[in-house]
């Protein structure tokens, strides 16, 4: 179990204000959580992504889903009813170079009305989707300093932490499975439960 707690708080460093994510108080159970993503997303909502209280979690997510098709979605929802946004998406846009991914971060930031953001990165770790350090990635890091509410969840650095990661990866160097999935869907819910 420490081992497991140790690589939870790795991932968690990536956060920056980590306290600003988590929250330092228990939830309650009418918080509501918005996840827009893409196919990785939706491999983790079949392994339950959300079931964990106190949280209410709404997915929004479609398979080969880009960053600019979510910023489309986030526009036609109702924002402001959730209290936090879990943005799932970059995967679809690993060949973006570092300004351009930086543009489609500012549109969807301008189109979340809420406390709290946070950006999943894109796991880096297979020859398919190393550009994405380069470019999303990067963009990502740089971005909490122009968005104090947003926080960029490091999923690159926590599958990285295990292990062996590619036990989680599916052969085409983008997906995941089962495992990987479950990984994913319970890191996900701690970055928004605490």
């Amino acid at each position: 179990m420490a081992d497991y707690d140790r690589r939870q708080a790795l991932a968690l460093l990536g956060l920056g204000a980590l306290g600003a994510v988590v929250g330092t108080s228990a939830c309650t159970p009418s918080r509501r959580v918005l996840v827009i993503g893409d196919s990785l997303t939706l491999g983790a909502q079949q392994q339950d992504l959300g079931a964990r209280k106190p949280w209410t979690w709404t997915v929004d997510a479609r398979v080969g889903r880009g960053t600019n098709e979510g910023v489309a979605v986030a526009k036609q929802l109702a924002i402001s009813s959730f209290q936090q946004v879990v943005v799932a998406l970059g995967t679809n846009d690993y060949l973006d170079t570092k300004a351009a991914y930086a543009a489609r971060i500012d549109a969807m930031m301008a189109v979340l009305p809420v406390p709290r953001v946070i950006w999943i990165n894109v796991d880096t770790g297979t020859s398919k989707l190393a550009p994405a350090a380069l470019g999303v990635n990067a963009a990502l890091k740089a971005a909490p300093a122009r968005y104090r509410k947003l926080a960029i969840g490091d999923w690159d650095a926590y599958l990285r932490s295990r292990t062996d990661p590619d036990q989680y990866r599916a052969a085409d160097q983008v997906h995941y499975n089962a495992a990987g999935y479950a990984l994913r869907a319970r890191w996900m819910e701690s970055l928004v439960t605490g």
